[in-house]
């Protein structure tokens, strides 16, 4: 790293403190972790780093069929630098140079429904979804399950009791600290139960996960984890404790056995805290409409939909998309698990055209990253379906 590379990094660690006001802590784990010169964009006036960002490189997918993202964070303007456009200068910048080096698309996690409007002005739509299921301080996790074994056939009630009687949960935090095999173990489950994932679904470095790990713990947050008879572990869940309720922001089980014990051993620790468990569905849940989490960018639509076709084998479809960048209308056709693409030469600019004949890039963008709970109609009219994009375990 640059003797400038070193400055821009501290510029942009006190800028993010004076923004967001996190600990010192927090800060440097972020930047020693993914500040990257290559990853950010900021602008200086008048000899002050007047605004910044951060882009975090991840691959979403599974096996060959991976796509690239890049997570924007710690965007921040310093005061005397706001309503001048600097931030929409940067957001542009990064596009452009990120969309050259084959990223598909930008993501970010607003923190406000006000901060949603401004990145849906730039661009941006409703991407990523997340459900909160809230629990009384009185609920009882195992008694809930008990109900349900008792609908079981005996044969496999008694399997299910005996199994989750050698299911044993461990807790670690600030002042409980966890094993090097436990910890390299937690990190292997995890990363396996990210590879697993089916369509747009992120994918953690094992880097990723440990960082996801120790800022848990270096917030003030603990980490519940449970193993069976074989000291193998089969479930983690990741926990902030708040003055009035328990927020559990990740829970990954291999059953739901696993689950229940992991939520009675984190009520037992907390008997007078409600509990909040936060879930990221890639399909419609009953009764539960689910808040927006994350906005997205599409920086290659092409790219976007290849990858979708090559999960989905038997889309087929053909759509006209007007690129708002150069007035080009180009045409997408789906069959046989690949997507093609041409320009159409005979349309000069759509003024002659009826608006329902094409689609703009964002348009394309709003369908694809639809909610999971919205009616399937438009898959039924146009072919595309929703792309049930998934991210949780970001540092944000």
């Amino acid at each position: 790293m640059t003797d400038k590379d070193k400055i821009i990094k501290e510029g942009m660690m006190k800028l993010w403190k004076d923004t967001f006001h996190d600990s010192d802590e927090y800060i440097r784990l972020v930047f020693d972790v993914y500040f990257s010169p290559e990853m950010v964009e900021y602008e200086v006036k008048d000899g002050e780093l007047a605004a910044a960002m951060l882009a975090v490189p991840y691959e979403f997918g599974s096996g060959d069929n991976r796509i690239r993202g890049a997570y924007l964070c710690g965007l921040a303007t310093a005061d005397k630098f706001r309503g001048m456009g600097v931030m929409s200068r940067l957001i542009e910048r990064i596009a452009e140079k990120l969309k050259e080096r084959g990223y598909a698309f930008l993501f970010l996690i607003p923190a406000d429904e006000g901060l949603q409007l401004y990145y849906r002005d730039r661009r941006f739509v409703d991407a990523f979804y997340r459900e909160k299921r809230r629990y009384t301080s009185v609920h009882d996790f195992i008694l809930e399950y008990e109900h349900v074994l008792e609908n079981e056939p005996e044969r496999l009630r008694v399997v299910k009791e005996r199994y989750c009687s050698r299911i044993n949960c461990f807790k670690t935090s600030g002042c409980e600290p966890m094993n090097c095999c436990d910890y390299e173990s937690l990190v292997d489950y995890m990363s396996l139960n990210d590879k697993s994932g089916m369509g747009l679904s992120i994918i953690h470095t094992r880097e990723d996960l440990m960082a996801v790990i120790d800022e848990c713990i270096l917030s003030g947050g603990a980490i519940y984890y449970a193993k069976d008879g074989d000291d193998k572990i089969t479930g983690v869940a990741l926990v902030y404790i708040c003055d009035d309720n328990i927020t559990v922001y990740k829970l990954e089980s291999e059953n739901n056995c696993t689950r229940v014990r992991l939520l009675d051993s984190i009520k037992n620790d907390y008997p007078e805290r409600g509990v909040e468990i936060y879930e990221y569905p890639q399909s419609y849940t009953k009764g539960i409409r689910p808040d927006v989490y994350g906005m997205a960018r599409i920086l290659n639509l092409h790219e976007i939909l290849k990858f979708q076709a090559t999960c989905r084998r038997d889309l087929k479809y053909s759509i006209l998309v007007k690129n708002g960048e150069n007035g080009e209308f180009v045409r997408y056709i789906a069959q046989n698990g690949t997507v093609s693409e041409k320009i159409e030469r005979n349309v000069i600019d759509g003024s002659d055209m009826p608006r329902s004949e094409f689609m703009t890039e964002k348009e394309v963008a709003e369908i694809l990253f639809r909610r999971p709970d919205s009616e399937p109609l438009l898959e039924q009219v146009i072919g595309l379906p929703a792309l049930g994009g998934k991210i949780s375990m970001m540092l944000d």
